[in-house]
């Protein structure tokens, strides 16, 4: 019994490997909420970007002192990706305001 056990274990982790990479690859995504926000005064642009980062900070690993030279890029690409479509969106809803008035 424990050897048949052990290749189902090897085999069942070997397949996981993939899907496990393929899943830290995948952008993590932040909802900040913009109600309320003229995003055409410089004030709220610049509420909206705390909130974004405040938003990263918590959805990406920013205690990276004492996490292995991997785990800080990991953490860094997850922080600047996730900044970087945020910012994207800030704009893009920028842009619908402008365009609304």
């Amino acid at each position: 019994m424990k050897h048949r056990l052990i290749p189902a274990l090897l085999a069942g982790c070997l397949a996981a490997t993939p899907m496990m990479a393929r899943a830290s690859e995948a952008p993590t995504r932040v909802r900040v909420d913009m109600r309320g926000l003229d995003l055409g005064t410089p004030a709220d642009v610049k509420t909206a970007e705390r909130r974004i980062a405040r938003a990263v900070k918590m959805a990406c690993r920013s205690d990276v002192e004492h996490l292995s030279p991997r785990a800080r890029r990991i953490a860094k690409q997850c922080r600047e990706t996730t900044r970087d479509l945020a910012m994207r969106t800030l704009q893009g809803r920028q842009l619908q305001q402008l365009a609304a008035q």
